[in-house]
């Protein structure tokens, strides 16, 4: 019975899970990247070590869950209008980098011996960089939105499309293909992806709206709708014949133009958390060499083909185009890993009957150090680029024709107001009348839709949320104003503004004097009071600078008000 267990589903589930906590608890501990320690996880419960993973199918079906809530996350956090800004140079850079960098590889890896067929499936192999490993590290570091990342998921998502081509091709040229010809292959590839993009945009526009619209009604339907709705997307990619990753894409973007893509990515975040851990396992339990013969070679000099020589050739065509030295490498960085298509590619290969289970291996290999190296180089990108700097400079183009920082876009020195209440409505009406900028958020799908007839700037989402105060940009705002009237949502805020060090005017609401009291001990520059204040004094109070002293004086108020209640 217990040798039941140990191999049953269960097991292998709860195995990957609890494996991969512990050593991913390990390395945050460490303050390291978390990727490395899942693929390490992987190796000690796979083959290689413990070998308690059997139900293969299972796994990667698992991982590929993961991989289609990480895209869909991306899809939805694509910014469309920067990222055709960028789309022709994403495009060009996509191509050269792919030309450069498998022409390159081949004749490095015809020179490390091996044969031309498995030279060429190495070279192809190695050419793509992994979607997965740079927007998950793009997304822990809060930079989804900058110029040098929609650069480069913009590459990546030129290289999944030659990648896509890539696979038509080795099933036309492999006899596995319906099709008759590559000319026709390739056309019917095009239909179908415009099916897919025409599919998306209609949705988009006449469908999703009013859907999540009466699916924001509820946490619970705002969270399934949208599972649903990736899986429906990858899985008719899949049936077109695509891969599950653009399908899952595709879906995110249809709903980046929803005014509550925020919430439905924080709700997805989870499921992504949860399913990746499965796919770096399944990475690492690949690295099992048949034989005897010496690895070390091969793996340090295609490593540093990954690691070193992609990163230059892109870092030299951005600024060839005209971005800034900081923008070109930090791209650069974000590109240095083998793809998940690099396992696909070699996959045909070895069915194919083409390349050994030895090769495929050596690319597992290949996969687990540089997707665990370039973790550390986009994490360390900014302490790297000062020792660099001094050298790219010197190729600097004088004239820059690209601006890098979006940041400028966004909100600062402005107001945001949490819940647009009958008070939230006349705060919103002042700080208009004081000429700064207001940016509202609220929770209620009706609220979003009477904001946006106004054309005043909204935000959907909960006031609980890190991400949407993020999103927000509370760090650069003068005022931030909440009539919320939950006493744990409010803690929570002040706490967050304490622990950021964040400098802006905190005004806050209270139904109970103990809690007013409490927020005052915890930060709070003012609380709203129903009892005390109005709207129109805290119109007064703003615009008479007297906040300090009124402060002082309320405070005082409240303690004698709570010893009358006693």
């Amino acid at each position: 019975m217990d040798a039941i267990f140990f191999e049953s589903i269960f097991f292998e589930v709860s195995a990957v899970l609890v494996v991969g906590t512990v050593f991913a608890a390990v390395a945050v501990f460490m303050r390291q990247p978390t990727i490395p320690a899942y693929i390490l996880a992987g190796v000690v419960i796979g083959p290689a070590v413990l070998n308690i993973l059997h139900n293969a199918d299972l796994l990667n079906a698992l991982a590929e869950f993961g991989i289609a809530f990480l895209l869909f996350l991306v899809g939805i956090e694509l910014d469309l209008r920067k990222l055709m800004k960028t789309g022709r140079v994403s495009i060009v850079l996509g191509f050269v980098q792919m030309g450069f960098s498998v022409g390159f590889g081949y004749v490095l890896i015809r020179m490390l011996g091996f044969h031309s067929s498995e030279a060429a499936f190495l070279a192809l192999a190695l050419g793509f960089s992994s979607t997965i490993v740079a927007v998950k590290i793009l997304g822990e570091r809060k930079e989804i939105h900058t110029m040098y990342a929609q650069i480069v998921i913009g590459l990546l998502l030129t290289q999944d499309f030659i990648a896509i081509l890539l696979l038509i091709l080795l099933n036309v040229f492999g006899g596995s293909g319906i099709e008759s010809s590559l000319g026709t292959a390739i056309g019917v590839a095009f239909v179908k992806g415009a099916v897919i993009v025409l599919a998306a945009i209609i949705a988009s526009r006449y469908v999703l709206g009013p859907l999540f619209k009466y699916f924001a009604r509820s946490d619970e339907l705002l969270f399934l709708g949208s599972i649903c709705w990736c899986l429906i997307f990858a899985a008719t990619a899949h049936v077109l014949g695509f891969s599950i990753e653009l399908g899952a894409i595709a879906a995110g973007l249809s709903l980046s133009f929803q005014p509550y893509s925020v919430a439905i990515g924080n709700r997805i975040k989870s499921l992504r958390d949860f399913f990746l851990p499965f796919f770096f396992a399944v990475l690492g339990g690949q690295l099992v060499f048949s034989g005897t013969e010496s690895v070390f070679m091969p793996t340090l000099v295609l490593s540093t083909l990954v690691l070193v020589i992609m990163p230059v050739i892109v870092i030299g065509a951005l600024m060839y185009f005209g971005y800034r030295a900081r923008t070109s490498f930090q791209a650069g960085m974000a590109i240095g890993q083998v793809s998940e298509f690099s396992f696909i590619v070699m996959s045909l290969g070895f069915s194919a009957g083409i390349i050994s289970r030895d090769i495929v291996a050596l690319v597992a290999l290949i996969g687990l150090v540089t997707m665990t190296l370039s973790s550390y180089m986009m994490k360390y990108s900014e302490h790297l680029y000062v020792y660099i700097r001094p050298i790219l400079k010197r190729f600097e183009r004088s004239t820059v024709r690209l601006q890098d920082d979006t940041e400028g876009e966004r909100l600062k020195g402005h107001a945001i107001i949490f819940g647009y209440s009958t008070m939230g409505s006349k705060v919103q009406q002042l700080f208009v009348r004081m000429g700064l900028p207001t940016l509202v958020v609220d929770n209620n799908p009706d609220v979003i839709d009477q904001l946006q007839r106004k054309k005043i700037p909204e935000l959907y989402g909960n006031l609980n949320d890190t991400d949407i105060l993020a999103e927000a940009n509370i760090s650069q705002a003068k005022y931030v104003v909440t009539t919320v009237p939950s006493t744990n949502v409010v803690r929570g805020l002040l706490e967050w503004v304490q622990k950021n060090n964040l400098t802006c005017t905190v005004i806050v609401t209270a139904f109970e004097i103990d809690d007013a009291l409490r927020f005052y001990e915890m930060g709070a520059d003012f609380v709203l009071y129903p009892t005390f204040i109005s709207a129109d004094y805290l119109d007064d109070l703003l615009t008479s600078k007297q906040l300090v002293r009124k402060r002082k004086r309320h405070i005082g108020e409240m303690k004698k008000l709570k010893e009358l209640t006693i």
